[in-house]
């Protein structure tokens, strides 16, 4: 048979062979599988090799084992306790009887003669049963087999993702390296070439001085541009040595420093800055403290600040506005300024090195790059909301 319709085995037990085949007879449409035992120690065999059966069907008065002495044999055998015995008895209906029955594993009673209407009642509800109770077997059958494919899947990803994560932080650590000796590198070359760069700048300036007077406007021309190469060259070891600064200050002692005592000692360097563009500078800092290392603090708010008056909108007052919150368990730092703002295109490529997004206003383009590193470097992140014509707003978040 099918998984999901089981044999239905039923077992008759009864010494005479004429009670048995009546039996038989009246269930015998039903198409059940019958067993049949001719007293109570044939039925104990039958049950060594036999268990899966939907019901037992059981004669009360037997030679040698009577009903009750057979039915409290088959139950203790725990496999077999839970198959259900019907007495068929032509006992009358004492109260000695039936606790004898009950008391020995009975679950109901057929008395004789036999109703065959009744009995197939009875033995239908038993057989449902049994068919339930198999239904939920396999039910639970598939569960398990479920929930062990589903471990087994688990574990294998799990030992996929470990394997992954390990690879992970062998490239992170080689990269790190590797981003450690660029540094390294261009700290090295940037410092080494700051002499020969100074000596050829005053070998320039002397040249210039003993020649001033044999030149003429072409060749002083030519000069004027050896002076402004120099400059640029100067300019670009600078700035090399300004990115190498931003990763080894990710290094630099943190402390318990003030938003608004860090952004005057901003504002005190850019005093002049701040006097000719006639900027308004508002500040609402809810937190005003964190751990940090002030110089990269001080590099963030020097950097956004001067930005943002640079790219001034010249038709309106400029107004900047600075702001702390708690944020998803770290500190968010808002900057908003109602500037020349920014297009999407512009946006993607903000905080890229030496990009410059506005060619009438001078610089390196590499604040933001540095801004972008070092919060980067202490586990924090940037982001810029910004249009055209409106301003910018830059979100830094702050970890705890």
């Amino acid at each position: 048979m099918g998984l999901n319709k089981p044999e239905i085995k039923i077992l008759l037990v009864d010494d005479r062979e004429d009670n048995l085949l009546s039996i038989e007879a009246i269930l015998e449409k039903d198409r059940y599988t019958f067993y049949k035992a001719n007293s109570g120690r044939q039925a104990l065999k039958i049950l060594l090799n036999e268990y899966d059966f939907s019901l037992i069907l059981m004669d009360v008065k037997m030679p040698d084992l009577n009903g009750f002495e057979t039915a409290s044999m088959i139950y203790e055998r725990d496999r077999l306790k839970h198959i259900p015995i019907i007495f068929i008895t032509a006992y009358d209906k004492s109260d000695e009887n039936t606790f004898l029955g009950y008391k020995s594993g009975a679950v109901d009673f057929i008395y004789k003669p036999i109703n065959p209407n009744l009995l197939r009642a009875k033995v239908s509800v038993f057989v449902d049963l049994y068919k339930k109770n198999h239904q939920l077997l396999l039910q639970e059958q598939k569960l398990i087999a479920i929930n062990n494919e589903l471990e087994e899947r688990v574990k294998e990803r799990t030992e996929e993702l470990s394997n992954k994560n390990k690879e992970l932080e062998s490239i992170n650590g080689e990269l790190k390296r590797i981003n450690t000796d660029l540094d390294n590198f261009v700290y090295t070359a940037s410092h080494d070439l700051k002499a020969p760069i100074s000596n050829l700048e005053g070998l320039m300036a002397v040249l210039i001085m003993s020649l001033d007077k044999k030149l003429d406007e072409k060749e002083k021309k030519f000069f004027e541009l050896i002076n402004v190469s120099i400059s640029k060259f100067n300019k670009t070891i600078h700035d090399l040595t300004e990115i190498s600064k931003a990763q080894k200050n990710s290094d630099s002692e943190i402390e318990s420093i003030s938003f608004k005592e860090v952004l005057e000692d901003v504002k005190g360097d850019i005093s002049n800055l701040i006097y000719s563009s006639g900027v308004e500078i508002k500040e609402a800092f809810e937190v005003g403290e964190i751990t940090y290392a002030k110089k990269n603090l001080r590099s963030i708010f020097y950097n956004l600040i001067t930005n943002a008056i640079k790219y001034r909108d010249k038709v309106r007052p400029i107004v900047i506005s600075l702001q702390t919150q708690k944020s998803d368990g770290g500190i968010l730092l808002t900057i908003q300024d109602n500037g020349l703002g920014l297009n999407q295109d512009q946006q993607a490529k903000l905080f890229t090195m030496f990009k410059r997004l506005h060619s009438h206003v001078e610089g390196s383009g590499i604040g933001l790059y540095i801004v972008k590193r070092i919060i980067d470097n202490n586990g924090g992140k940037i982001e810029v909301e910004s249009q055209e014509g409106k301003g910018s707003t830059f979100k830094i978040f702050f970890r705890s």
